[in-house]
């Protein structure tokens, strides 16, 4: 079971399940400082790259206004 982080004044249900995503053909992950850049060029091991980047899942709030 994934528990889902409340977001206080948020739109989003935060979920603790993740999904990877990898780059387009010609392009490669970078990360820095917990944030994910999307750079030109194929993946090849260096300081900061990554093959996929790992985003956590979200949906969207039920509104109870009617």
């Amino acid at each position: 079971m994934n528990a889902v982080k409340k977001n206080k004044g948020g739109k989003l249900n935060i979920s603790q399940a993740t999904k990877a995503v990898a780059a387009p053909d010609g392009f490669h992950w970078m990360e820095d400082r917990g944030r994910y850049f999307l750079m030109k060029g194929g993946y090849a091991p260096h300081a900061g790259a990554i093959e996929e980047a790992k985003f956590k899942l979200v949906s969207h709030k039920k509104s109870t206004k009617k």
